[in-house]
């Protein structure tokens, strides 16, 4: 992923986290290129369907891969 890529993923993220302030730390969940959703931790990669984004309080991207829409994803990887 390109840096200008990341960086629009992390702005996603803190655009959600303005609209939803009662929701602190934990992850944002993007998909095409706008926050759908929160969790307090990063699990359940199954619930995302592969090529969902999460971005943590930290900056941090990972990106749900493996598996198909209708199964979820597999895992989450870390996005350098």
């Amino acid at each position: 992923m390109s840096p200008a890529a990341l960086q629009a993923v992390r702005a996603a993220a803190t655009d959600w986290r303005a609209r939803w302030p009662v929701h602190s730390g934990g992850v944002v969940l993007v998909w095409d290129g706008a926050g759908y959703g929160w969790k307090n931790c990063l699990r359940d990669a199954n619930h995302e369907r592969p090529g969902a984004l999460a971005v943590d309080a930290d900056g941090n991207v990972y990106r749900a891969e493996g598996g198909d829409d209708q199964g979820g994803a597999l895992a989450w990887v870390v996005v350098t």
